[in-house]
């Protein structure tokens, strides 16, 4: 789907129907967007919207079957500590953003942005910037007072972003993996 480059022009956010999990979030900053921010309805993804989120996730390097993003929507819509919405614009899902209310002994309580993705053709439309403000949202709802993201450093266009919408680098960091094995007789 082609999503046509606009230029800006000053929009309210207030008139895009945020709606996120079982909650209404309401927007609180003018922001300036294109019009195809103006037709993007915000809502919590459905099992229907898997072979699209698959698409998506496949533009980023993840892929995941359709049945395991149906039961991942399912076992996340039920997680209360877990946000995740999704973009539609003109009746197909152009976006999702995934943030989760993390606790940990350094930092307390916080929220932090673990996924976003917004389809090739829908970047630069203002899609992005609608889905961290709903995750933000929904974060100072629930009384946190700071979200964090962590960027893969091979993705420079998503540090411009976050930059441009107002988030600040504090760290750089290596992230190792382990897989875990379950012991015979667990």
């Amino acid at each position: 789907m082609a999503i046509p480059q606009h230029t800006a022009k000053p929009w309210s956010m207030n008139s895009v129907n945020f709606v996120g999990q079982s909650c209404v979030v309401t927007a609180r900053r003018q922001m300036t967007l294109s019009p195809v921010a103006g037709r993007v309805q915000i809502r919590p993804p459905q099992a229907t919207d898997a072979q699209r989120l698959g698409v998506l996730n496949r533009q980023l390097g993840y892929a995941t079957e359709v049945e395991e993003l149906v039961s991942r929507i399912n076992r996340l819509s039920e997680l209360q500590e877990h946000f995740v919405t999704v973009a539609e614009v003109d009746g197909t899902v152009v976006g999702w953003v995934q943030a989760e209310h993390r606790f940990s002994m350094e930092t307390g309580d916080k929220a932090e942005l673990v996924g976003l993705i917004v389809a090739a053709a829908a970047r630069r439309s203002g899609v992005g910037r609608l889905l961290v403000q709903a995750a933000e949202d929904w974060a100072t709802d629930r009384g946190l007072r700071s979200i964090v993201v962590r960027s893969n450093v091979i993705r420079a266009e998503s540090h411009s972003f976050y930059r441009q919408i107002g988030y600040t680098q504090s760290k750089t960091q290596h992230v190792y993996a382990k897989p875990l094995q379950r012991k015979s007789g667990v």
